[in-house]
């Protein structure tokens, strides 16, 4: 993972259909931001649910999230997000950086609620093997922390020679909790060895989005392992 390389694909892309994806995700951002940094409560507080649930339902379809599975992600998605509304509020202080401290109960939860809207019935899996961008893009918009782990993510992250992740990395699209942890501590060590990364995403953050409390790691990453 190295500087030049990481800038080069977080800048804007020319392609049309790529800067309306980024353009996406960047308004929700900016959005939550600034809910958040003004001691409003936060985006799924009961304030904010409402239009948290519409803003996401107009996004997560385009971004395919559900593709695949016949399933009521409409109902089950907004009230997936009122279930996790204590949990999110608890991780949302903590960045990638911070992954180690985040208490385990409390992303399992996550984990478990997130991944069951796209279950054919909704169902607890009992290893908990959900599909991963069920959980993650989802998750990405509300916390930013977290890769998607599409295919493409998980294809090219494979590819990358120079990332020490360890063997949790599944090519699959069906991921436990555990494997996602692992790899998400892979990535907060990875970031932790680069602090020249962490600047940039910083400073564009701050460019961005008029802030750098509040850095979208996960989503730079998600940028980096797509283009």
């Amino acid at each position: 993972m190295d500087l030049i390389s990481f800038k080069s694909k977080v800048e804007l892309p020319s392609n049309k259909g790529s800067i309306i994806y980024i353009n996406q995700y960047n308004d929700f951002w900016t959005w939550k931001i600034s809910v958040e940094k003004q001691n409003r409560g936060h985006i799924l507080d009961t304030v904010h649910l409402d239009d948290t649930c519409k803003k996401l339902l107009e996004i997560l379809p385009r971004w395919q999230t559900y593709r695949g599975v016949k399933c009521n992600y409409e109902k089950r998605l907004t009230m997936a997000l009122a279930r996790i509304s204590d949990a999110y509020n608890e991780i949302r202080q903590h960045s990638l950086l911070e992954f180690h401290q985040i208490p385990d109960a409390t992303l399992r939860f996550i984990w478990d609620v997130l991944g069951r809207v796209k279950e054919e019935l909704g169902d607890r899996r009992v290893n908990q093997d959900y599909f991963i961008i069920a959980v993650c893009k989802p998750l990405m918009f509300l916390w930013g922390q977290t890769l998607a782990f599409d295919s493409i993510n998980r294809i090219n992250i494979r590819k990358d020679a120079s990332l020490k992740l360890t063997s949790h990395l599944q090519s699959g699209s069906r991921w436990t909790y555990s494997q996602w942890k692992s790899v998400m501590w892979d990535f907060q060590k990875e970031l932790l060895q680069n602090p020249e990364v962490i600047n940039h995403c910083q400073f564009h953050s701050y460019q961005v989005f008029g802030s750098d409390s509040i850095v979208p790691y996960g989503r730079y990453l998600d940028l980096y392992y797509y283009y």
